[in-house]
């Protein structure tokens, strides 16, 4: 692994030494600077797409000179900027909490390949390895780039020009000093305050709010300074991949032993699923249980089946010591019946949500079964192709796939769609299923759902539209401003519940206030 050190023989741009760690640091600062403003209490929305952009912008201008983005590495710029402007648009917890992980790690990927090294085509343990290498790096390049105050006074560079940039770390040194002058300006005088009124606002702030907006700028500085160094340096490692050194380490008699066993069991289950689930033969007699019963239950089992069966055969293809033409059929068995079950655990929610409705957990577990059902198809191809080593790399990119196809349908109001549709239409439905509207539920999908229940408000009988209007109220209207929100928070969705509340806040307001407790979907899984 390459030392921390930061060498100064790097190329100029103009005179000044773009690499130096008093330009490193100042870049760093300027964008704590920008993030304290984009997220010092502002909810998660396009501030995080600015701030990823800057990063990534930065970050290839500090690349090293005839650096070259391996081509397998193409797609991760594009995949960051998608990721990093979905919270503009979506504002779905659960989304939120794969969608800004996701755009962290791409970013760091993007900050990796920029200084030429490749990532995409690493060994999956390489990569593990090659992670930990760079978020040292990261954590490592931000206490460096600290060891650069005492430079941050001299001239950056010796040639003609160098004061400029001289300057602009003068200006970033100046700043938090400009800040704690004129919050005291402010506070003393009427006039100065009313002057700057139209640039900031200082006289909300305090010592307090200060203090948090210097933290938190300190924070990402100090983050996006390690990836400026990550950049702007070649961050690798040399270690050779472990994994195919475990080849091996089971016999082929032995391994294909295993996976028989394990097909027998799958097969006879999967035979099952045809004849009772799928062919519909009477399963009364056979568990005791109606039809209906029978089918609406253990999807969650099933999703944990298929889930430890290819992990199973992706431990085994590792360590495996020959690929016989029996292996192969063995493993390419278990795979295609691993795919039965993904396709009876998907059918099984479906009858489920005809019964009960949907909620978002039942939603992102159908997510998960398409994610598992295309890395099924996925792993029987490489399977074949004796490429298995390539499983986690695709079942990270279709994952990838599956978030994006998330945020493009909306989960929140998704799900309010398909419920309310049950009382509105519910010629559809089993006999026996429920026609009980959740309000209270509904109303608690979030911002991403509200439009979507002030559309089918009027439209809903008189009773379900007073127990939504009620839960409308009191989970979305409720303390809450209908002014727009501020640019760094601005998000699709939020800003669209906004407005269908505020067309129908009047009516809202007639209906009385209830109080918040666990609802028939909530209880339900």
């Amino acid at each position: 692994m390459a030392d921390h050190a930061i060498e100064h023989t790097t190329p100029r741009v103009g005179s000044i030494d773009r690499y130096s760690p008093a330009v490193l640091l100042s870049l760093a600062l300027a964008f704590g600077v920008l993030a304290q403003y984009l997220f010092f209490r502002s909810a998660l929305g396009l501030n995080v797409g600015i701030a990823s952009a800057v990063v990534v912008a930065v970050a290839w201008r500090l690349r090293p000179p005839g650096a070259r983005v391996d081509r397998l590495d193409r797609w991760i710029v594009p995949a960051a900027i998608i990721f990093a402007f979905l919270p503009a648009n979506r504002v779905d917890l659960m989304l939120l909490l794969f969608d800004v992980p996701a755009t962290l790690v791409l970013v760091t990927m993007a900050a990796v390949s920029f200084a030429g090294v490749p990532v995409t085509r690493r060994a999956v343990d390489v990569l593990v390895v090659l992670g930990f290498v760079v978020v040292g790096r990261i954590l490592a390049g931000g206490a460096l780039l600290l060891a650069a105050l005492p430079d941050l006074g001299r001239p950056l560079a010796r040639r003609s020009g160098g004061r400029i940039g001289s300057v602009g770390v003068g200006i970033a040194l100046a700043f938090p000093f400009l800040v704690v002058f004129a919050l005291l300006f402010a506070s003393a005088d009427a006039v100065f305050s009313s002057a700057v009124t139209n640039v900031f606002d200082f006289r909300k702030w305090s010592i307090g709010e200060l203090i948090s907006r210097v933290l938190l700028a300190g924070t990402f500085a100090w983050i996006a300074g390690g990836l400026f160094v990550v950049a702007g340096r070649r961050t690798d490692t040399t270690m050779p991949a472990v994994l195919p050194r475990l080849r091996g380490l089971l016999s082929s008699t032995a391994g294909v032993t295993t996976l028989l066993a394990i097909d027998a069991l799958f097969v006879f289950f999967v035979g099952l699923q045809i004849a009772y689930l799928f062919g519909g033969i009477d399963t009364l007699n056979a568990t005791g249980l109606t039809y209906s019963t029978y089918a609406r239950r253990g999807f969650f089992e099933l999703i944990a089946v298929a889930v430890l069966a290819g992990g199973l055969l992706f431990v085994v293809e590792l360590v495996v010591a020959k690929r016989t033409r029996l292996y192969v059929g063995a493993a390419l068995t278990l795979a295609l019946a691993t795919l039965v079950i993904v396709v009876s655990a998907a059918y099984r929610m479906q009858l489920y949500q005809l019964a009960y409705g949907w909620t978002e957990l039942r939603f992102y577990a159908l997510a998960g079964i398409a994610w598992l059902g295309v890395g099924g198809v996925c792993a029987a191809v490489l399977v074949w192709r004796d490429a298995t080593r390539w499983l986690l790399h695709a079942a990270g990119l279709i994952a990838l796939a599956v978030a994006v196809a998330a945020n493009l349908i909306t989960p929140s109001a998704f799900v309010a769609r398909q419920n309310l549709e049950r009382v509105v239409s519910p010629s559809g439905l089993p006999a026996d299923a429920s026609r009980e509207l959740d309000a209270q539920y509904l109303a608690s999908l979030g911002d991403g759902a509200v439009p979507t229940l002030v559309e089918y408000l009027p439209h809903l009988p008189a009773a379900d539209r007073a127990a939504l209007g009620s839960a409308l109220r009191t989970f979305a209207l409720e303390g809450r401003g209908l002014e727009p929100a501020s640019l760094p928070a601005f998000s699709l969705d939020r800003e669209r519940a906004r407005q269908a509340l505020q067309s129908v806040a009047d009516e809202l307001r007639t209906y009385p206030l209830i109080r918040p407790g666990p609802t028939p979907l909530q209880r339900r899984p």
